[in-house]
């Protein structure tokens, strides 16, 4: 999952040098909070937010004198999953998204949300099993091999630690015939050596 597959391209800016008065109108317009700045040549110059705004007495000052450097960003080939920890750890709404130094599209918590929906199969049609494992990969592979053997189609596949002996792992998977006999299989996998 690329950030260049999930990302807003061609994002609402404003230019540089713009008068604070633009960059206002832009943002309420759109209802922004935030709103990206630009060059004329679409290099990221940086942000603007709507409580800098609040102490503007010069409406006609260009914005790029006044706007925040935009510290933060990522590439279209950049994971989504990079763009994630950045916007987790940074406590963002959204980030840049720049090839070359120009701005070429944002993404957003929601975006961040639907990739990760549709890399777990979230919506999709089929069951969840949720197993704990030991903290090596033989209960794993056991589990992969009960799945395979019984024509049982994983849709994806993610990890939690429950703590340093065990993780809890949880599937999404479809195809199966008979979910008792497959319950039943598991557990047994997973008491064997």
């Amino acid at each position: 999952m690329i950030v260049g597959r999930y990302m807003h391209s061609d994002p609402v800016t404003v230019k540089a040098d713009a008068p604070l008065a633009e960059a206002k109108r832009v943002m309420e317009e759109n209802a922004f909070g935030l709103l990206l700045v630009v060059s004329d040549d679409g290099k990221l110059r940086g942000f603007i937010t709507r409580g800098s705004l609040k102490g503007a007495t010069d409406w006609e000052a260009p914005v790029g004198k006044v706007c925040f450097e935009a510290r933060f960003g990522v590439s279209p080939t950049d994971t989504v999953e990079k763009a994630a920890l950045i916007l987790l750890e940074n406590r963002l709404v959204l980030l840049p998204v720049v090839e070359e130094e120009r701005l070429i599209g944002v993404i957003t918590q929601s975006e961040i949300l639907r990739a990760l929906a549709d890399g777990l199969g979230i919506g999709l049609k089929g069951t969840r099993l949720t197993v704990r494992v030991g903290s090596d990969d033989g209960d794993l592979h056991r589990i992969l091999a009960v799945l395979h053997k019984n024509g049982v189609h994983l849709v994806s596949m993610a990890q939690r630690p429950k703590d340093e002996a065990q993780r809890e792992v949880i599937l999404r998977v479809q195809g199966i015939a008979d979910k008792e006999a497959l319950r039943s299989e598991l557990e047994e996998a997973l008491r064997s050596d």
